[in-house]
Formats: C-alpha cells, structure tokens, sequence
C-alpha cells in the first residue's frame, strides 16, 4: 500500500486498517486475528511492516501477542478501572530553557500558566493530546515551567501529586529528571532533550536529522551550493543538534563545505530570525537558500529579507521547519518540514492512559516522521 503525499504515515496507516479489519470482521477480545501472512496480502504490504505495525497496536494495549498461539484481542477495560483512589487528572507539561526567560510573549504566558496556544508547536501536540481524551473521564492540567531554579523544581513537584499520568515536553534539566525517575505517577516524554538513565516511562522523537537532512538536499537539488542556517543554540537541545547534524550530513553528501560565516543563532521566535538574517546579511557572505530550524525563524528571516529588498524567492529560498499553521499563510507560502505534532500528542495520551491501567508495560522508544512539504519559497538558482 503506497504512501501518498498528505497521507497518513504508513505505520500508522495500518494500524488503522488493521483494526477496521478486527471490527469489520467481528473479532471479540480474547479471539485471535488473522495471520501476519493473511494481513500482508489483504493490506497489500510487507510481512516486516504488518509485523511493526501489530507491535505497535499491542503497545498500545488493542492485542495481545502469544508465542506459538498468535495474536489476540486484548481484553477490555477501563482506563481508571483499578483498586487506588485517583485524581482523575493528567498533566501536560512544558519545560522551558533559560533562553526563554528573555522572550517577553513567553515570560507573559507563563505567569498565567493554563495556556498553550502562545506556543505554536506545542499547542498542536496539546491538541491532540485533549482530543484523545474526550473519550475518557478525564482532566488534562496544564504546567508550563523554567528548568533553571529550585523554587520551579518545588512547583512542579507539588504538581505531580495532582494527576495521574504526566505528558512531559522538553526535559533538559537533570534536576528535574530526578523528579520523574522516583515518581510513580506514569510519563511520557516528548521530544526530550535529556532522556534519564532510570526513566521507566516512553519517550517519543522526532526525526530531527533525517528531516534537516531533506530539507537542504532539497535546496541542493534545486542548484543551492551556498546555504545558511539559522539555528537555535545546540547545548542541552536535542531538536538543534540534530537538526544540525543533519544541515551539515547533507551538505557533506553534496561536497559542500561546511562554512560557519552561515550559520546564526536565534532563539525560535520570529524576532530572533529577523535578527539573525540580519546578522548574514551584513556580514557579506553571499548565501542564495536559508535553512531555518524552525517555522518562526524562518518567516522572520524572510521579513528581514524583504526589507533588504530582496524578493523570496527568486533571490532568495527559505526553507522551515515543524510546519506551524500559519507557515502556508505568510505572505510567500513556505516551503517546510512537516512534523506530525498532533499524532504526536495523540499517542502519547493513549500510552498515558494504557500505562495507568497497566504500569509494566515495556517502555518504547519511538521516532516521528517528518516531511517535506514544498509550497512557494524556494525557486531554481538561474544560471
């Protein structure tokens, strides 16, 4: 079964097809599914990919694997069917940096602690996250937190004795990975940046690398040799640092030389992609793409563009990265690295959940996909 531009990713793709098959069919928990074999000719794909995808509906608690016997319906039950007392409440946490602090939209939005929708990726995730659990009876609290001081360590540790099970974005504090290494409350982790030696819980990635990596080979294809980057600074940022690697892989593949009078630093918003475009383009290093590790970067580097007169794209290409919901929107449509930020929030609520109900599920590591979705700011180098 090929994968179509927009489409589902096929791991996720199967799953669902696997289940509408479990439900067409009238498969009872405790009844066994047809074979791996029977799946792969009936959903047109591999035996390895019907095999992945059945692993991870049972993570996901839908089967049930039995050696020598084969897969099952797993058995039905509540998500709060258990004999403790809870709250009824699970927490979605977003960590901050130090970095942060300086940004006055963030610092604003803190002091209110309930709101994501200041922060463009995150609110996805968080969207996905709540959907999922307007099927159960439950609450998601929201924490927004800096990692740098003891008095944030204490909040958050009241924090965790309000809920149940903890959606955890951007660990990159020790201090506070201690916290979650003793609590028994269940966690995932999305897109953490420190993943704790002790941790029991799932974490889920993005493919940072290989998405950089695709992005500026793209900028290769269409004739780009000199290419900037507008990065977040790498220390203690899993997302930067993989994004660089991947700047630098593609550009090595290219026989491209790696040249740091193009690359700058920004701080994710908008402003600081302004200011770092700026930086480039008053150094006088000829570059004719710019490869921005986020969306907001990326659209203030092409309003710093403009005011230097010049035209995106024809003098210069863009490319961003996460695909924000206003990306298809600025005034030249941007050319981006899609991130399935929702799907994302999605899981890690059903993994949330199936961890309350059973507390020793294997932890899983898990990659996101990305995508490169072309649109309007990036052209041909002409001759």
């Amino acid at each position: 079964m090929g994968r179509r531009k927009g489409a589902l990713p096929l791991h996720v793709a199967l799953q669902e097809t696997i289940m509408s098959i479990i439900a067409a069919e009238g498969i009872q928990p405790g009844e066994r599914i047809p074979s791996e074999r029977e799946l792969s000719e009936r959903c047109q794909a591999s035996r390895s990919s019907i095999r992945k995808a059945i692993l991870a509906l049972v993570h996901r608690g839908v089967l049930v694997r039995v050696p020598g016997k084969g897969t099952f319906v797993a058995e039905k039950r509540g998500v709060f069917e258990a004999s403790s007392p809870r709250t009824g409440n699970i927490g979605f946490v977003v960590f901050l940096s130090s970095l942060d602090r300086a940004r006055p939209d963030i610092r604003a939005h803190v002091a209110e602690n309930g709101r994501v929708s200041w922060m463009p990726f995150y609110s996805e995730v968080f969207e996905g996250a709540h959907g999922e659990l307007q099927r159960n009876d439950v609450h998601l609290l929201f924490f927004a937190g800096y990692q740098d001081t003891p008095a944030e360590k204490a909040k958050f540790g009241d924090f965790l004795r309000k809920v149940d099970g903890l959606i955890v974005c951007e660990l990159a504090a020790s201090s506070f990975a201690e916290l979650l290494e003793v609590s028994p409350v269940p966690v995932v982790l999305v897109n953490p940046s420190l993943l704790p030696r002790a941790f029991r819980g799932d974490a889920l990635f993005i493919d940072n690398f290989g998405g950089a990596y695709q992005a500026v080979s793209y900028l290769v294809k269409l004739g780009h040799r000199l290419i900037g980057f507008i990065n977040h600074p790498t220390e203690r940022n899993r997302s930067a640092q993989e994004r660089f690697q991947g700047y630098k892989a593609a550009l090595r593949r290219a026989g491209i030389a790696y040249d740091e009078r193009l690359i700058e630093y920004g701080d994710w918003s908008t402003e600081s992609g302004y200011a770092a475009m700026e930086k480039l383009l008053k150094r006088g290093v000829r570059v004719t793409a710019v490869f921005a590790a986020n969306d907001d970067m990326a659209i203030g580097a092409m309003e710093a563009a403009k005011e230097h007169g010049l035209r995106v794209p024809d003098d210069l290409s863009i490319v961003g990265f996460d695909d924000a919901p206003f990306s298809a929107n600025a005034f030249v449509s941007l050319t981006t690295v899609r991130v399935y930020k929702r799907e994302m929030g999605r899981f890690a609520m059903e993994r949330v959940l199936h961890r309350i109900q059973e507390p020793h599920l294997v932890p899983i590591r898990v990659i996101f996909p990305t995508e490169l979705v072309e649109r309007k700011s990036c052209a041909r180098v002409v001759p």
